[in-house]
């Protein structure tokens, strides 16, 4: 009697939690929401990461001190990422300053495209802490020249149809998630999710994190 009781009562317990354990992962996938968390983009932005893969898109803005802010929370976001997820960071491109400092990214990219040389770090550094201009081709020239480039490298890289197929994906990106403000991150071409509408750079890595499930096939 007491091995029947005992077993009964296992499997009493047992029932109890698993039915409770669904309770938190209910909770979870309602943790967020959208509209208030995350937005949808419709259409669709195309994506360039290979099947199978979910496209992770940093929007910015060297200009921008909260995107320089969230570099460290950008590169926590790397260490750890998923081995299915791309990331790329794409430059906003809403005003004629924006555009300019979209190619002075590029440019970058091109002349250290596995960043080795830390270009894009440098590039915030001098904008933020620095204050340095580069708003035309000569300051450009000269910011690349003083970390090691020459000449030719800087304006092979900005006559080349590299850099003019980049700035014109940063346009599509940015008219296409209809973006105002930056930072902004895109998930997959299809949400986007930002500091600002999660309230904290913690909070927007768990949304990241969300998303990313929610796309990984």
């Amino acid at each position: 009697m007491k091995n029947v009781f005992g077993h009964t009562l296992g499997l009493v317990m047992t029932i109890v939690l698993v039915l409770t354990g669904c309770v938190p992962e209910s909770g979870q996938a309602d943790e967020f929401k959208e509209g208030t968390d995350y937005a949808l983009i419709s259409p669709p932005i195309p994506v360039q990461a290979p099947a199978g893969k979910v496209e992770v898109t940093e929007l910015f803005w060297y200009g921008c001190p909260h995107c320089y802010h969230m570099e460290p929370t950008i590169n926590k976001f790397l260490q750890h990422k998923p081995d299915n997820v791309v990331f790329q960071r794409v430059p906003a491109t809403l005003s004629p300053r924006w555009t300019y400092h979209a190619r002075l990214y590029y440019v970058g990219q091109l002349l250290d495209p596995d960043g080795s040389k830390r270009v894009h770090s440098k590039i915030f550094d001098a904008i933020q802490q620095q204050r340095r201009r580069i708003d035309n081709d000569e300051a450009l020239t000269r910011f690349f020249t003083d970390l090691g480039f020459s000449t030719d490298q800087v304006n092979n890289a900005l006559q080349s149809m590299e850099l003019n197929a980049m700035m014109a994906r940063a346009d599509e990106v940015g008219q296409m998630s209809k973006a105002d403000s930056v930072p902004l991150v895109i998930i997959n071409g299809k949400y986007k999710t930002s500091p600002s509408m999660v309230g904290n750079e913690d909070k927007l890595l768990k949304v990241m994190d969300y998303l990313i499930k929610r796309e990984t096939k």
